[in-house]
């Protein structure tokens, strides 16, 4: 079993958030309850109920629609052919196990954010998976296993972004 990729801490950060998001959810119903349950009626307590409800189902809805599909894991046996892929799911992980040479539609693309930030992503298709899975190159390098499993992705990364692993081996 090879390692090919890890997105280190990207369970852990977004089983965090989870957390912090449950604890505010759970205090703006506690606001609500104290804003219409207690007898008077506390209008600052209502809006505060009110907004801290509505941000922890943003919250919870924005971590499940950016974490579900990416890619935290990649393992391979190339013995057997067999990857494995880790997918984050709230507090376990979920493990697809796919045959290397059904993995699909490798391409590399670059997601530009504010102030121009460029991050690398790898998007793939994996059989019995419904949703296209996305690895984020966190240090914006490709890992050397990813020449064994999509060698055309790799060449595509190198020619966009002039990197080549023969260059980083000689400097």
């Amino acid at each position: 079993m090879t390692r090919i990729y890890e997105n280190r801490g990207f369970s852990k950060r977004n089983n965090i958030s989870v957390v912090v998001l449950a604890v505010v959810f759970v205090y703006g119903f506690f606001e609500l309850y104290r804003a219409f349950g207690v007898g008077g009626q506390d209008s600052t307590a209502a809006m505060f109920g009110v907004l801290f409800v509505a941000g922890a189902v943003y919250g919870a809805y924005t971590i499940w629609t950016d974490g579900r599909d990416q890619v935290g894991i990649i393992d391979a046996d190339f013995d057997k052919g067999i990857a494995y892929i880790t997918l984050w799911r709230p507090f376990r992980n979920l493990v697809i196990e796919a045959p290397i040479d059904r993995l699909t539609g490798w391409r590399h693309w670059v997601k530009v954010g504010k102030r121009n930030m460029r991050t690398h992503m790898i998007y793939l298709n994996a059989p019995g998976y419904p949703q296209k899975l996305t690895i984020e190159l966190t240090k914006g390098e490709m890992p050397e296993g990813f020449r064994r499993l999509a060698p055309h992705m790799v060449e595509a990364f190198e020619e966009n972004t002039g990197k080549r692993a023969d260059d980083a081996a000689e400097a």
